[in-house]
């Protein structure tokens, strides 16, 4: 590992560099050998392995009288700004001794104050790797890295390859620097600051997940932290279900710290009060020795108020926990994860803690009973339990996926009091989930609220219109908001490709088949612009910020899906492997397949593409075009091309376009008139995360058996009747009557004879002339 510039000049060094090289392998090896003592490193049979004798680790600045002699020479002829003289006393140095930091250093210093910045990071690095208790060598080096990013950043700019490599090497190095400062000390906060935000400048998502997960088993309640990693998470990541478990463990750790301290203060208020009967003489059998000793004791104010209210707790913004806005961005992941039962019971049980009333214990049980929200009433000054109205409008959504439509108006008619450019976030948040349940019409009332006026009226709206008056089947009002979409941002590929989806439903190929060309002409042109320099600065200059973020959006989004799809796979693939099992009578196996099947079912039923507000019509597609696209190639078996390739897109756009063309072809050659029911010539998807539709039945039905073995009996009838409901399975006979049967026979192993009842009523209603009826 010679240094650059070490030995390459005969005036700086009194031997050659062949003497260096040949010692080479041993200082390196001195050094390996050094860090695996540090880290503890063992040998396969998990002991540290043996240290030949002489060769053990030396202690700090341990040097030989000989190496005390140079490196004092060489530091005196330093200050006397002898710099090439004391480089040749200290090359001497370590010749003699190769792990002599102190001589190492010194070196790096004459190097830099020679100005040659290059040899003295290389010098300043081998120095690092031999302090290795101590981080400030790799803190000197960060900032040296970090100036050579800072000279070259302009250059770059300009489009400069040069200064692009040497920036793109310093910023590697500085990475490398600051993952050894956190390494040896992981609670330096500022460096683990920097290095996320390089991280995410290089958006190196993987490394920063990482860093995350260590940074939380140093720290694992620092509410800032969790904060930063789970927006990194629900951005970039498919793993939404660490990020709520850090939440969730933050949230229990501090609320056991409210309980506890308003618990510790009430009894110490009632040892103090004692303690005055006793100096009163009027309780002489008073012991006084839980108070006489006892330290850190708690503010008698705060003291005599536990005691006085024994449902009150510590406020979270008094113990410096967690807050409101903590608990919206644990909303966020819990609808991102279709989790809305547990949405509302943190929400409830969260703004208790933080409004200082975690001992009110009558509201525990009924977080989810509850169903009017009644500990959260909506008053105009929101009195005691008065939510912010972010959180308020959570609760609203969860309440409406959940199917408390009332509830649900009542909180979200609190925000129609507000401005819509303040809030034009929750006003759009509201919108979706509107659309989401099947409330298409409300869904266009906001969105229309919100393009009138001028500060949210924007393309992001324009295609939320779209989309919902096609879900209406205002197919010309569609066309109409997808045309600005477009026109707005020309080069936007996935409007187009909808349009030409709209324009097909409405029976125009023509205008369909144009939508394709231009996507293939935008297609080339970015082609040649990639292999242009400068021509594609320019085009991200001019790009529109709405494109920017719909793209980045959709990147995401197909991103989450597929991590979804790859899950669905792996948890089918276990409930295969326990069926056999099952069927062998092994009761453990069915307990297995339920608490592994279970998050798939709540999965089901909260997709509205299954549960239209239209309960007779059929299942015709997903409600966003990247869910149905990446559907449409599992079913045509390409799931492991879209999982690789989706990143980009490309190969689901040219998918897509594929199967468009086939579709307009095939009515070019049988021409349909322009009355036909809109929707009705697009194959509708038949799976679900990448599983076919009739996976997904035959596990419903093993569910049910489970859940029947194991007195889960009217719970596994409820859950068929919700799977029977889903359009899916509502309009097609074969699988509605295995679903009945099924429930038949669970309700004659588990003795429920007023649901037998029905259900052979409606056996008798759907085939009053099957004679085995």
């Amino acid at each position: 590992f010679t240094p650059d510039g070490l030995v390459d000049d005969d005036e700086d060094s009194n031997f050659s560099a062949s003497d260096m090289s040949s010692d080479a392998d041993y200082h390196l090896e001195s050094i390996q050998q050094m860090v695996r003592e540090k880290s503890g490193f063992r040998n396969k049979r998990g002991k540290k392995g043996k240290q030949k004798k002489g060769r053990g680790k030396k202690k700090k600045d341990s040097y030989s009288k000989e190496v005390q002699q140079l490196l004092g020479v060489a530091n005196n002829l330093y200050i006397q700004q002898q710099l090439t003289e004391s480089f040749t006393v200290l090359c001497d140095a370590i010749r003699i001794d190769a792990n002599c930091s102190a001589a190492w250093r010194t070196m790096a210093l004459i190097r830099k104050d020679q100005g040659k910045t290059s040899d003295a990071i290389h010098l300043y690095t081998v120095a690092a790797h031999l302090t290795t208790d101590e981080s400030f060598l790799w803190e000197q080096l960060y900032g040296m890295h970090m100036t050579i990013v800072e000279e070259n950043a302009q250059s770059v700019q300009d489009g400069n390859t040069e200064a692009q490599a040497a920036y793109d090497e310093a910023v590697d190095q500085a990475l490398d620097c600051l993952k050894h400062i956190v390494t040896i000390s992981p609670t330096n906060k500022e460096a683990w600051t920097q290095r996320m935000q390089m991280l995410e400048a290089k958006e190196d998502y993987r490394s920063m997940a990482r860093g995350y997960r260590t940074m939380l088993r140093v720290d694992p309640y620092n509410m800032q932290t969790i904060r930063d990693a789970a927006t990194m998470f629900a951005k970039r990541r498919d793993d939404l279900e660490r990020p709520i478990e850090w939440f969730v463990a933050a949230i229990e750790f501090y609320n056991k710290q409210a309980m506890d301290l308003a618990e510790q203060a009430a009894g110490q208020a009632h040892r103090n009060a004692l303690a005055e009967l006793a100096n009163q003489g009027m309780d002489e059998n008073v012991d006084l020795g839980a108070v006489s000793d006892e330290e850190g004791q708690i503010d008698e104010e705060w003291a005599a108020y536990f005691a006085a209210n024994p449902d009150k707790t510590v406020p979270m913004d008094d113990l410096g926990g967690y807050s409101y806005s903590d608990l919206n961005m644990l909303a966020e992941l819990r609808l991102l994860r279709s989790e809305y039962e547990m949405g509302v019971v943190d929400i409830k049980r969260g703004a208790r803690f933080v409004q200082g009333r975690g001992r009110e214990y009558q509201w525990e049980d009924n977080e989810l009973v509850d169903t009017e929200d009644d500990e959260y009433p909506v008053s105009a000054d929101g009195g005691e339990n008065g939510l912010p109205i972010e959180l308020r409008i959570k609760l609203g959504q969860f309440r409406l996926l959940l199917g408390n439509e009332d509830v649900a108006k009542t909180h979200i008619d609190a925000l129609h009091t507000l401005d819509t450019a303040a809030y034009e976030d929750l006003y759009t948040d509201v919108a979706e989930t509107y659309a989401e349940v099947g409330h298409v019409e409300l869904a266009i009332d906001i969105y229309e609220q919100l393009i009138a006026h001028p500060e949210t009226n924007q393309p992001s709206v324009w295609e939320r219109l779209a989309k919902c008056y096609r879900d209406q089947g205002d197919l010309s009002k569609a066309c109409r908001f997808a045309l600005d979409v477009v026109q707005a941002d020309p080069s936007d590929i996935d409007m187009r490709l909808w349009l030409g989806e709209v324009y097909e439903d409405m029976g125009n190929v023509d205008l369909a088949y144009k939508m394709i060309s231009d996507v293939e002409e935008i297609q080339q042109a970015e082609g040649i612009r990639e292999t242009d320099r400068e021509s594609q600065i320019l085009d991200a200059r001019r790009a529109t910020a709405y494109a920017s973020r719909r793209r980045k959006n959709a990147d995401e989004e197909r991103h989450r899906y597929l991590a979804s799809m790859r899950s669905a796979e792996v948890v089918f693939k276990k409930l295969d492997l326990l069926w056999q099992r099952i069927e062998n009578g092994d009761t453990r196996a069915m307990s297995e397949y339920y608490e592994s099947a279970m998050p798939m079912y709540n999965d089901w039923r909260h997709t509205r593409a299954f549960y239209p507000s239209e309960r007779q019509r059929p299942f015709r597609r997903y409600r966003t075009v990247i869910q149905t696209n990446l559907e449409n190639d599992a079913q045509e078996g390409e799931v492991v091309e879209a999982a690789a390739s989706a990143a980009s897109g490309q190969a689901a756009v040219q998918r897509q376009m594929d199967r468009m063309r086939r579709r307009l072809s095939r009515k070019q050659s049988k021409p349909t008139s322009s009355s036909t029911e809109p929707h009705t010539q697009l194959a509708p998807p038949t799976t679900f995360r990448g599983i076919l539709f009739t996976r997904w039945l035959d596990m419903f039905l093993m569910l049910g058996k489970c859940m029947a073995h194991t007195q889960y009996g009217p719970d596994a009838l409820s859950m068929l009747d919700t799977v029977f409901q889903s359009n899916v399975f509502l309009h097609d006979t074969k699988s509605k009557r295995m679903l009945k049967l099924v429930m038949m026979a669970i309700s004659i192993h588990c003795s429920l004879y007023d649901h037998l009842y029905e259900l052979t009523r409606w056996w008798c209603g759907s085939r009053p002339n099957t004679s085995g009826v």
